[in-house]
């Protein structure tokens, strides 16, 4: 709890007790009562150290949130800790600024912290924010609006610490219901902030029935205080840590993924399909891997231009992403060129997939500055057994069905089945065959589909 010595003012329309001292048991440092005999460190200048420590903070937190304005969560908790910190000096300057100040006004600024730090664990795990975070605040704000809890310290003891309880308790909820870290991070949040709760709800219980006429007689004074600061100092350090876990997996995700399309890289596919090998989707089955290369790309950038071409990749990006499975891999290996896997049953389900794709894209009218095109893909699949798949030579496999694909004609379809390339769909000898064109009927449900969750529209 914080202790101030300094005799107090007037508060409204009458005066306040002498004993009538702030209380911010939660992040309060251990401090010497008020016994004069040669104090270490006096209150204010502990509570104005402790005021700059947060401040420091939130100076921080807000450089990092200026540098990228993405990470809101940053500029919550730089606020967050900007209140605390103004709260705790209001707190401390008791004596040189007038009592409604240092007292009522003082604890709501530094309550003010709650719905800040809320909203920035709510803003990290991608959720809206939320009204109720305010509650802290307005329930001291609502409670010093009543004669006897402002004339009375005890009361005021009692409020604050249900206030602050009030705070906890949603924080430690929403570190268990949201995705802002691994699992046990999260719980060791909550249980932090549980705990922290439980004590501001007893010292608040105890006060109520020992009625203490001054701070130095608060029940639990130092425990409160030592576990306020062990909360705090654990949170900080947890949360940091979340900050690095998050950090690492954005880096990862800048590696492993295409800028301009939000697909995988190169490299991020290479590392999916190993695990796409082992998986339990691919348990028993085939691995299909299905090349994709634009037709014509170099004639839609020198006649449209290198924007209308950055359009066109990003819709086929688009198409395949809404039409793929969600177990499979898709990603662009370079330039017009993209590659999609798979777990299948048999060859005829990976040739129904591209085909939606094939037929979707056709379908579609890309929206540029110089007005809408349209464009076409040319497509190679090629199977292996998952058990001993091998992705170098699936890949040359599938680029040796590409090639066919081009050959007659593009804008098609083509499998690599033992030593024969066979298209789809059938066009004479060389077609796949007549169950594979049956289901090929299913196709124009699925174009519908995609076209309008892609954002694009059919001619």
């Amino acid at each position: 709890m914080l202790i101030n010595t300094a005799k107090p003012r007037a508060c409204g329309t009458r005066a306040l007790r002498k004993d009538s001292l702030n209380t911010l048991p939660h992040l309060a440092p251990i401090l010497p009562t008020a016994r004069k005999a040669d104090p270490v460190l006096d209150i204010k200048t502990a509570l104005f150290l402790w005021a700059m420590e947060a401040s420091t903070l939130a100076v921080l937190l807000a450089a990092i949130w200026l540098h990228d304005r993405s990470q809101r969560h940053y500029g919550f908790w730089s606020l967050g800790f900007a209140g605390h910190g103004l709260g705790v000096a209001l707190i401390a300057a008791r004596g040189a600024i007038p009592d409604w100040l240092s007292i009522p006004f003082a604890n709501a600024v530094a309550l003010s912290s709650f719905p800040f730090w809320i909203a920035g664990m709510l803003a990290l795990a991608k959720r809206p924010l939320a009204g109720w975070a305010v509650i802290p605040v307005l329930i001291w704000i609502t409670g010093m609006l009543l004669e006897p809890i402002r004339e009375q310290i005890a009361y005021r003891i009692v409020l604050y610490n249900l206030s602050a309880a009030c705070g906890f308790l949603m924080l430690a909820t929403v570190a268990v219901r949201h995705d802002i870290a691994g699992q046990r991070l999260r719980r060791l949040l909550a249980g932090i902030w549980a705990c922290q709760a439980m004590i501001c709800l007893a010292v608040a219980a105890i006060s109520l029935v020992t009625m203490p006429r001054s701070l130095q007689e608060a029940p639990f004074s130092v425990i409160s205080t030592l576990a306020s600061v062990f909360g705090f100092i654990a949170v900080i350090m947890i949360g940091a840590r979340i900050v690095m876990d998050r950090s690492e997996q954005r880096l990862q995700h800048l590696i492993r993924t295409d800028p301009l399309t939000g697909a995988l890289n190169r490299r991020g596919l290479v590392e999916d399909f190993a695990g796409l090998a082992v998986s339990k989707t691919a348990s028993g089955r085939l691995l299909a891997l299905a090349l994709f290369d634009l037709d014509h790309f170099k004639r839609i950038n020198d006649t449209y231009g290198h924007q209308a071409g950055d359009a066109v990749l990003i819709a086929f990006a688009g198409v395949c992403q809404t039409l793929i499975p969600a177990a499979g891999i898709f990603g662009r290996t370079g330039g017009e060129e993209f590659m999609a896997g798979i777990a299948v049953g048999d060859v005829r389900e990976a040739a129904l997939v591209t085909e939606a794709i094939r037929q979707a894209f056709s379908a579609a009218r890309i929206e540029t500055e110089k007005g809408p095109i349209s464009a076409t893909v040319s497509i190679g699949i090629a199977t292996a057994p998952a058990a001993k798949v091998d992705l170098d030579q699936l890949m040359s496999n599938a680029d040796r069905a590409l090639y066919k694909a081009k050959a007659r004609g593009r804008n098609r379809t083509t499998v690599l089945r033992g030593d024969r390339v066979l298209t789809v769909p059938a066009e004479g000898p060389e077609g796949l065959d007549a169950q594979a064109d049956r289901q090929v009927a299913a196709l124009r449900r699925l174009v519908a589909k995609a076209s309008p969750q892609t954002g694009l529209s059919k001619p």
